[in-house]
């Protein structure tokens, strides 16, 4: 086994081996971004199984995807039902912040097993929302941030004199999840000159879910249309929180517009202008010179890939479930 992951010294010299646990069944190859399943992991280094596959005992710590199924959440029952002394702790992964208030049994199953012995989370986004009030309450769980790690192979290199001198949007029209990019939106549907300036690209829909797709413009393909635009928009949802788009604006080499998430670093949010309403704001933003748009763009890119290498993530990880593990208390 390779990879940067796949052995992780944690902060008392302790070598933890990890290992991201799946669903056997989950459709993953039907999911809209590469944020989930085998497919987070592999940036990270680390090895993936099953969680058919869970009792191997030849690891320390296993993250544990959030896409679970009905089996999957049986084997699970199975393996917590265990002495938690001849058993490796777990650390479900937490995506979403209003996950613990899902009506999924498979999604409310992790959140029921909260205080287990060797039970834990590993979330992608900083706590807020419902986890937040969930963390709370938490008396032996312990909390490890998890973020979306920069995969420098999915990196587009088009030069920004080439591309349209527009701006690219895209995901849930949410007004409720998304306020701030739905008041675009709407202003963009009665706005001809924003209809020009604005390159919309509409939700693909959740496949995952039964539905049909609208369109195949996901993954590696997503990143390519963004890459046809110099300005790429950007808001962290009604939490403001860091969605894999901040690190897909990067790939995609486009100058950040929106509001920064509240995890960034300063290095990646001094790359963003003030987010205002006003036309004019975003007119001239567009009309930068060209010179200017590629430092901004560059600057961005340069940040996101130390602010979210896959080496400084593993090993803040790794110090942060060593310090659950040894009884230091939650990390997060």
């Amino acid at each position: 086994m390779s990879g940067i992951g796949a052995h992780i010294s944690a902060i008392w010299g302790i070598v933890l081996r990890i290992i991201y646990f799946y669903s056997d069944t989950h459709a993953y190859e039907k999911a809209i971004y590469p944020g989930v399943g085998p497919a987070f992991a592999r940036p990270l280094g680390w090895e993936v199984r099953p969680i058919s596959a869970l009792d191997g005992g030849d690891f320390d710590l296993g993250v544990v995807d959030n896409r679970l199924e009905e089996a999957d959440v049986a084997r699970l029952e199975r393996h917590l039902a265990l002495p938690a002394r001849s058993r490796p702790a777990i650390f479900f992964r937490i995506s979403d912040p209003d996950m613990p208030d899902s009506a999924n049994p498979n999604v409310r199953f992790i959140f029921d097993c909260a205080d287990l012995p060797g039970v834990h989370y590993a979330t992608t986004y900083d706590p807020e929302g419902p986890f937040l009030v969930f963390t709370r309450r938490l008396n032996a769980s312990g909390i490890a941030r998890l973020p979306y790690a920069y995969d420098s192979s999915r990196e587009v290199d088009a030069p920004l004199p080439g591309r349209s001198r527009r701006l690219f949007l895209s995901g849930n029209y949410s007004r409720e999840l998304y306020p701030i990019r739905y008041a675009l939106r709407r202003r963009r549907r009665w706005s001809p000159l924003l209809r020009y300036l604005v390159h919309d690209l509409k939700h693909p829909g959740y496949p995952g879910q039964g539905k049909p797709p609208r369109h195949d413009i996901t993954h590696d393909r997503f990143v390519a249309l963004a890459a046809r635009f110099t300005h790429f928009f950007l808001c962290g949802a009604r939490f403001n929180v860091e969605l894999m788009k901040y690190v897909e604006c990067a790939y995609a080499g486009s100058v950040p517009v929106g509001v920064p998430a509240n995890s960034l670093s300063a290095a990646a949010k001094r790359c963003f202008r003030p987010h205002t309403t006003r036309l004019r704001d975003l007119i001239s933003d567009l009309r930068e010179p060209i010179s200017g748009l590629e430092g901004r763009a560059a600057a961005y890119r340069e940040a996101m890939r130390e602010l979210r290498s896959p080496a400084r993530i593993v090993s803040e990880f790794a110090a942060q479930a060593g310090a659950i593990l040894a009884g230091g208390g939650r990390a997060a």
